[in-house]
């Protein structure tokens, strides 16, 4: 499907609007990730790249992938689908969630569940066998940068089965010195594992919004509920299972 016209990149406004959006699916890989572009120069070039408007009335989006099987593809949505695209149970009825829909968001989400409908091994095997509605709920935060940026992020123990830091705290601390000197020039995402009364929702994924490598600590923000906490560094390796982004200055997309 091609949607009709012209279409131009989303603006400085909607990127603003995206950043303070809440999930509302099942699909914290891509919100936090989306969050996460939001707050960079290159972040913010690649997102009007890859997310563009349509200029017809009523018209869609166009969202640009630049590495699906090696090639880069749009995929277009239209504003039909994305007023259809709603949050029901698994009988279709609808659930009430009293957060702000973003269209932007939204059609992100359909058109990472076209892709993953025609291509399945855009959706990692594990993640299948999680219960969702969509077909984009449940990923990985690097299936979905690698796709959306063409290049492949910094990864630290996101597929493993250690569900904790604590093996790469060394790995770990180099990065946090690595993020504390960009000032902030980076996109990276946090994610848990499964681990018995963390005090953390199980395999949920956090925006990093900062690092202090002098005091230890780092601020993470939770799209689902739209805050921000901030753990010391040895709590966040005990907690957490996995980081995942790019530093700017090593993310050669303009």
């Amino acid at each position: 499907m091609k949607l009709p016209g012209k279409f131009i990149p989303i603006t400085d406004k909607e990127i603003l609007e995206l950043q303070r959006t809440h999930q509302i699916f099942a699909d914290c890989y891509l919100t936090s990730s989306l969050n996460a572009f939001c707050r960079t120069e290159k972040g913010r070039n690649l997102l009007k790249q890859n997310i563009q408007k349509s200029t017809e009335k009523g018209g869609g989006f166009k969202i640009h992938f630049q590495d699906i099987k090696s090639k880069p593809e749009d995929v277009f949505v239209t504003a039909k689908e994305i007023s259809n695209l709603q949050l029901t149970d698994l009988l279709m009825n609808p659930i009430e969630h009293g957060f702000k829909e973003n269209d932007t968001q939204k059609a992100v989400e359909i058109a990472m569940d076209k892709l993953i409908n025609k291509y399945p091994s855009l959706k990692s095997l594990i993640c299948m066998y999680a219960t969702c509605v969509e077909s984009f709920e449940y990923n990985f935060p690097s299936l979905f940068m690698k796709i959306f940026t063409g290049e492949k992020p910094v990864v630290i123990n996101e597929k493993t089965l250690q569900m904790t830091l604590k093996s790469k705290k060394d790995k770990v601390a180099e990065l946090f010195k690595e993020l504390d000197k960009s000032n902030g020039d980076f996109n990276f995402v946090a994610g848990t594992g499964f681990k018995f009364k963390s005090g953390f929702d199980d395999w949920h994924c956090f925006t990093v919004e900062s690092v202090n490598a002098h005091l230890n600590t780092i601020n993470l923000h939770n799209s689902r509920t739209c805050n921000t906490l901030t753990l010391d560094f040895d709590t966040f390796i005990k907690k957490f299972k996995y980081l995942v982004g790019y530093i700017s200055k090593d993310f050669t997309k303009k």
